[in-house]
């Protein structure tokens, strides 16, 4: 009896327990809710540097975490579009993202509104819809913050007035990756069946690559014409100017296509002239003044070609720096944007920031500066518009006010972009264009002056007006001829595009976006269809045949106003005038007309795509042949794929040293990864080393070599070949040079000059 009372009071008091636990999570759970409902809210935005800018905005109220970009995305391994339902594509979430999602999915549990603030642009919006599709549980609301600015009064009023995800601008960024992925995948996998080698296709990447390919083309087959310049110093009391022969006879000369067109009829001319006999007068002295109009802001494509032609930086540098423009430094211990969103074809510039503009201009440079009226401008057929242009946030942060705060490299960019913003709002510059007549008989000269008479928007950078140089007084009358020169010149090819030109190629012909420039320019490059060198970009071998292939196979696809015609299709969906599956049905079904007519011609393609040698294979005896691969072009086999025999076109350089493993002969051979040391019994010996480059290793005490190594990005570094021994390494070319200062064994050779990797001082220009 006693027993079963023990019993009873022990198992009371375990409900007693039992009954506290459950009370207390019920207790825990509504303090959960009240927390979500005292405003307490999350807010996900796709980058770490806007993630710390909303945080001093918002305040504690607010938890901002980053996605880093794309947290799902087609697989790589499969085509993962559905074309017979409706161009359905399955998404998946990359290795590189999993952890970031994971992180997504535990902050998201506790709030029952999460706010989504990617880039106000079509991947902006594909970022929030895919969070968004992750994170939803069925009780979640989500609200869409859009925003072209990184200021307080921006973000505050993007909290006060939220909207929801723009399925249009989702539908078109979904239709751009299944398109894109449709064709390169149908493509590049045609090809790799049919044996073409290394070949890939993309539809921006090929009509970037064919646009490159028509000017080479255009260099190459470009024939020079000869023609002659004559030109002749005249004195008129003490007055000296230098006048050009433009006519004979009221016929218009020397330029191309006109006479004289060699050397023999340049002589005639000058032989002519030459008669002391003869007079010259100044018949005609003509003025005029003409305005000059501020350019436009900035939009995407002319930033990235302003910053190239002054400020040398490619495409992808300007904008890593516009990106952190854009997402804000610390100012009077806030962080502010300083620029508007950086991806955009608009110029369109906001009411607000034009009078904010013309109250500074006036106040710094006076009211007689400014326009009459404020100045607005017409962005191009095709653009978006869904962003303004490119300018500062705030005018009234000129750049000497950011000096110390931002990099050199920033300032020089933040410059560029306030001074083409703020000149937008100024009068015109007046140019006074003075035209000289020197007459002698049937010949005439002229020669042109200019003068700046009113700066108006060039007040802000001389360099926005470009004038001749300015004649001296001439006065109508008899002239002396004093010098009489000739000189040959030949018409010049059209000039290899630089990046930033690529970019507004393209932009002209409407190939691209201001969001997948950049990405274009680097994939050519990563696949060895272009390379740089100096400024501008060659194409190589293997890109000139990828495009005449792919060109001659699938002309429809590749043809540039095809590809142009497509991104309008994109907008049509954006603005909601077309739907998802109809654009992409316009595009798929002569993407299948395409790959049967290629199927037709591929046997005529393949044999255009090899160059036979007199030369048999040496392990089968059947004839060899050059073909191209992934890292250019190759020797193989005839017999492949029973035969595998391959050597590279360029004859191996044979090295002063022996294989450890064999002791047969080493090699610099070439791989995917760049230039190795491989031993010359290959395949019977698979023994590989790095490039040695002749020098021995700095370091004190260490008896190692310098060698060529490649990172997992494969940018060239040096270092020493007995790591991790010894860590020796440099990103910079060394030179066996002993530092003059410190005694350092070598020294090292920069953009900026020679210098010393210890002592860091700067021992030469470059």
């Amino acid at each position: 009896m006693v027993v079963k009372l023990l019993k009873k009071l022990v198992r009371g008091k375990k409900d007693a327990v039992r009954i506290k636990k459950k009370a207390k999570k019920k207790t825990t759970k509504k303090k959960t809710k009240a927390i979500d409902a005292t405003g307490k809210q999350l807010v996900i935005v796709e980058s770490p540097a806007k993630a710390k800018s909303l945080r001093s905005y918002l305040g504690e109220d607010y938890e901002i975490i980053a996605t880093f970009g794309h947290i799902r995305d087609l697989p790589t391994q499969r085509l993962a579009v559905d074309v017979e339902n409706g161009f359905k594509p399955t998404y998946s979430i990359p290795v590189s993202a999993r952890k970031t999602v994971a992180n997504l999915k535990k902050k998201a549990k506790k709030y029952k509104t999460i706010m989504l603030a990617a880039d106000p642009d079509r991947e902006g919006e594909a970022i929030c819809w895919h969070v968004s599709r992750i994170l939803d549980d069925g009780n979640k609301e989500f609200k869409r913050l859009r925003f072209n600015a990184v200021t307080r009064s921006v973000i505050e009023q993007a909290v006060q007035h939220p909207g929801t995800i723009d399925m249009d601008l989702v539908d078109a960024q979904q239709a751009r990756r299944v398109m894109d992925r449709l064709v390169g995948y149908r493509i590049s996998s045609f090809l790799r069946r049919n044996s073409c080698g290394g070949q890939s296709a993309g539809r921006v990447q090929t009509a970037a690559l064919r646009i490159v390919q028509q000017r080479e083309n255009a260099i190459q087959n470009f024939i020079p014409k000869e023609y002659w310049k004559i030109t002749s110093e005249f004195g008129q009391d003490d007055v000296k100017f230098t006048a050009e022969l433009v006519k004979i006879k009221g016929k218009q000369v020397c330029r191309p296509d006109k006479p004289p067109a060699n050397e023999e009829e340049t002589k005639a001319v000058i032989t002519a002239l030459s008669d002391t006999a003869r007079e010259f007068t100044v018949t005609g002295l003509a003025t005029s003044i003409s305005k000059r109009q501020p350019p436009p802001p900035f939009i995407t494509s002319s930033l990235q070609q302003s910053a190239s032609n002054k400020l040398s930086y490619p495409p992808s540098r300007t904008m890593n720096y516009a990106q952190k423009l854009y997402e804000g430094f610390e100012i009077d211990g806030e962080l502010t944007g300083l620029i508007t969103y950086m991806r955009t074809d608009s110029v369109r510039m906001s009411p607000e920031a034009v009078t904010a503009c013309r109250r500074h201009l006036e106040s710094v440079f006076g009211s007689d500066t400014v326009s009459d009226k404020p100045r607005r401008y017409r962005s191009s057929k095709g653009s978006q518009d869904a962003h303004e242009c490119i300018r500062p946030t705030d005018i009234n942060l000129t750049p000497d006010s950011l000096s110390g705060i931002i990099t050199k490299e920033q300032l020089s960019l933040y410059t560029l972009i306030w001074k083409r913003f703020a000149a937008t709002q100024m009068k015109d510059a007046e140019v006074q264009k003075t035209v000289v007549t020197v007459t002698s008989d049937e010949y005439e000269f002229t020669s042109e002056g200019e003068k700046l008479v009113a700066s108006g928007f060039a007040l802000l950078d001389p360099y926005f007006v470009k004038v001749k140089s300015e004649l001296p007084v001439i006065n109508k009358g008899s002239v002396i001829m004093l010098d009489l020169k000739s000189m040959q010149n030949f018409t010049k090819p059209p000039a290899r595009f630089k990046e930033a030109m690529l970019v507004a190629e393209m932009k002209k012909l409407g190939i691209g976006r201001p969001s997948t420039y950049v990405s274009t320019i680097a994939t050519l490059k990563k696949r060895s269809y272009v390379e740089k060198e100096g400024k501008h970009l060659y194409p190589t071998k293997l890109g000139m045949q990828t495009a005449d292939i792919l060109i001659e196979l699938f002309p429809h696809l590749f043809e540039l106003s095809f590809t142009a015609s497509v991104e309008e299709l994109l907008d049509e969906i954006a603005d909601g005038s077309r739907t998802y599956v109809d654009v992409l049905q316009n595009i798929y079904d002569p993407l299948l007309a395409s790959l049967e007519m290629a199927a037709v011609d591929i046997e005529v393609i393949k044999k255009k795509m090899v160059e036979e040698l007199d030369e048999t294979c040496p392990e089968c005896g059947a004839d060899l042949i050059i073909k191209y691969g992934k890292t250019g072009e190759f020797i193989s086999c005839t017999a492949f794929p029973k035969c595998r025999y391959t050597r590279s076109v360029k004859p191996e350089e044979v090295v002063d040293r022996n294989c450890p493993s064999c002791g047969s002969q080493l090699r610099i051979k070439s791989g995917k990864n760049g230039r190795f040391l491989g031993c010359s019994a290959y395949p019977d010996c698979r023994h590989t080393e790095p490039v040695p480059i002749g020098m021995p290793c700095p370091e004190e005490n260490c008896k190692g070599e310098l060698v060529e190594k490649r990172n997992r990005k494969k940018r060239i570094f040096y270092g020493c070949n007995l790591y991790p021994e010894c860590k020796f390494s440099t990103w910079n070319v060394p030179i066996d040079t002993e530092c003059p200062r410190c005694g350092f064994p070598i020294l090292e050779k920069r953009k900026t000059g020679i210098f010393c990797p210890r002592c860091k001082k700067q021992i030469k220009n470059s």
